[in-house]
């Protein structure tokens, strides 16, 4: 199983919070994710890699956003920690 985690983007918050779980690939991950709660705004990542930004716009209802991809685009609030490397 691969290490991915979900870096939940809560606004105003200095630091957002990061979830880290055991996938068997991006498909497991990316389920999982979509039920983590507590979040608008979420980015799955395997490792350092950016696999996808959501938004939920309502209730169970997510849009996905591309990814840069050379992390160009990643957000400075992103810390990959001991983990990832």
């Amino acid at each position: 199983m691969r290490l991915y985690h979900l870096v939940l983007l809560e606004g105003g918050e200095a630091d957002p919070r990061r979830i880290e779980y055991r996938a068997d690939d991006p498909y497991q991950a990316f389920q999982a994710a979509l039920n983590e709660r507590g979040s608008s705004e979420v980015e799955l990542w395997e490792g350092d890699r950016l696999l996808v930004r959501m938004s939920k716009s309502e209730t169970n209802l997510w849009k996905l956003h591309g990814t840069a991809p050379d992390h160009a685009n990643a957000p400075p609030s992103f810390h990959p920690g001991p983990a990832a490397a």
